[in-house]
This record gives C-alpha cells, structure tokens and sequence, in this order.
C-alpha cells in the first residue's frame, strides 16, 4: 500500500502514516498551498477506502483521518503489540 500511495503523491504515505496536513489559516483566507494539503488529506482517505472491501469500509467510515484509518486497519489485521507477543510465543514454544 505504501508504494501504491507514493505513486500517487509520495506525501500521501507521509498523511497515513504521520496525520494530516493542516491548513493554517481560516478556511475564507486559504493559500493554493493550503488548498493542496486539504486536497491531499482527501485523496488520502478516498484511496484507502477505494480499496476497501464494504465490510472493511464500514469499520472505517467514521474515522475522521486517513491515519486513524489506517491503524484501526492494522489493528484488526495485525493485532496490537500484546498480540503480536503472544502469537510469537505459541509460535516458539
């Protein structure tokens, strides 16, 4: 997915996995720069979800950025760290 993102914009990757990129001034007095970096935290979240299946969609819809999307996703196919411990011990012994 990284790749796939970065071959859109390489800041896409960067917005998933550090958060947006925030405007700096009111919406009324927004720069093209601004605009850009609102422009990309959108494509962000719309590419993610492009790729997603309806059931994975719907357990991501309410987040509000494409980094929090992508953790809930990591944790639901990953598991968290304590999880991640666990498997690698069954695994082991």
């Amino acid at each position: 997915m990284e790749y796939f993102l970065q071959g859109f914009d390489f800041q896409i990757w960067s917005i998933v996995e550090e958060g947006d990129l925030l405007a700096t001034n009111e919406k009324v007095k927004w720069t093209e720069y601004d605009k850009r970096k609102i422009s990309l935290n959108c494509k962000a979240k719309s590419i993610l979800c492009y790729a997603l299946s309806k059931k994975e969609f719907n357990r991501v819809s309410a987040c509000k950025s494409a980094m929090e999307m992508w953790e809930k996703l990591r944790i639901t196919y990953e598991g968290t760290d304590k999880v991640k411990e666990t498997r690698i011990d069954i695994l082991v012994t």
